[in-house]
């Protein structure tokens, strides 16, 4: 078992250094007298690798650009397992999406390019909202609101509420940009206005 870890180890550790099509294979040497074994690890790593093109498929939803904005792997550059599960991972974390899958696929023709291939299922990205109720001071109060984290699919934040007592209205707005910069700083912001009839108080 450990032969066996020790191999994929090294084979995931070329991996990360583009070596994506490297073949590590583990020769024991048995000593019966001392019950001890000589491994020898022949390590062929082949060309370095480079990702030709990034692509997603699932997003019936979501904007392409969206998706790309996650990826820390490169279009055109040396391929990295590492950076290529990173990606994967990054958009797990984003929360639009049930599962989250990814293939590296050889180019035809080629021994040193691949494809990234990012397979997604969308899930509800939003929220609905309702409230009924009725206190002394404020008499019958009704109120909705709906919470979208991924607005027609661009990836913004938008929430609406609005509340109404015999006495009082109010209505809030929120708007929130993940991506305001190319380096993910966030930007926002939100407006509220409410309505009193102090006639009725």
């Amino acid at each position: 078992i450990l032969m066996t870890t020790s191999s994929e180890y090294i084979t995931k550790r070329l991996g990360n250094e583009g070596y994506t099509f490297a073949e590590v294979d583990a020769y024991p040497q048995l000593d019966d007298v001392d019950n001890t074994a000589d491994i020898t690890f022949l390590i062929n790593p082949q060309k370095r690798a480079y990702v030709r093109r990034i692509e997603f498929r699932g997003n019936t939803k979501t904007a392409d650009p969206v998706l790309r904005r996650e990826m820390r792997q490169m279009e055109g550059g040396s391929a990295n397992n590492a950076l290529i599960e990173l990606s994967k991972v990054r958009l797990e974390r984003i929360g639009f999406f049930k599962e989250v899958g990814v293939e590296t696929i050889p180019v035809s023709g080629t021994d040193d390019q691949i494809d990234v291939v990012y397979s997604v299922e969308e899930q509800p990205s939003g929220s609905v909202g309702a409230n009924l109720g009725y206190s002394q001071g404020y008499g019958l109060m009704l109120g909705a609101n709906l919470t979208e984290n991924n607005f027609l699919g661009t990836g913004k934040q938008v929430g609406i509420g609005i509340n109404k007592s015999t006495y009082q209205s109010s209505l809030n707005f929120s708007y929130t940009e993940p991506y305001f910069t190319a380096d993910g700083v966030s930007a926002g912001y939100s407006i509220y206005a409410r309505e009193t009839d102090y006639s009725r108080l």
